[in-house]
């Protein structure tokens, strides 16, 4: 059964707002279309990270039953506060398949995921490794390091999302074979350990 907008406002909001307290969640009709449904989602993390990645972590919060019966003809709009839904930008997915190869070759050439992995897992165990924060804050500037620039970061960025690197940690986890983080987690798995969690004492984006 279809719930009214309300309803399903206060349905959404019970499954995100552990990982997103006090987030603002609006359902309407769409003014484009008034026979979809519009849902903005308001939160200040946001700022923080790209559209995509808004969206990314918001749908694996949301049951996929849920989305298909409730959801699935919506438009949604993740917002940070003051945005409004024609401020959103999202990648032109056959653009960035499209340069995808030369992205990673580049990334490869210049060392990014070496030095990403410098910073995630240090070969020497007496250094501070650096916490993921579900967010691009550890990668960003070793990719300016890299010769990366601002107005190339959102291709790049969105280049590695596409491949499942939705933040520093899954970059490695994702996107490269081979690493020092992602030998570690498995290391840990095969000797019934717990593996280390990039994301301890950090608060992440969502997880």
């Amino acid at each position: 059964m279809s719930r009214c907008p309300a309803e399903i406002a206060d349905d959404l909001r019970c499954f995100i707002k552990s990982s997103y307290p006090g987030i603002d969640i609006r359902a309407e009709p769409w003014d484009q279309d008034p026979n979809r449904l519009a849902v903005c989602f308001t939160h200040e993390k946001f700022s923080l990270i790209y559209s995509y990645q808004r969206w990314h972590y918001l749908t694996h919060l949301i049951p996929a039953d849920y989305q298909e019966q409730q959801l699935s003809t919506s438009v949604w709009f993740e917002l940070a506060p003051g945005e409004s839904p024609e401020d959103l930008r999202y990648p032109d997915e056959q653009l960035i398949a499209d340069i995808t190869p030369d992205v990673m070759h580049i990334l490869q050439g210049t060392g990014f995921f070496n030095r990403l992995d410098d910073v995630m897992c240090p070969a020497d165990a007496g250094l501070t490794r650096a916490q993921c924060w579900g967010d691009f804050r550890n990668a960003k500037p070793l990719l300016h390091k890299c010769g990366i620039t601002e107005d190339e970061l959102f291709d790049v960025l969105h280049v590695l999302m596409l491949q499942g690197g939705f933040c520093d940690c899954e970059i490695l986890y994702n996107v490269v074979e081979e690493n020092r983080l992602t030998a570690e987690y498995w290391k840990a798995r095969a000797e019934g350990l717990e593996p280390p969690n990039p994301h301890k004492g950090a608060e992440p984006i969502s997880l």
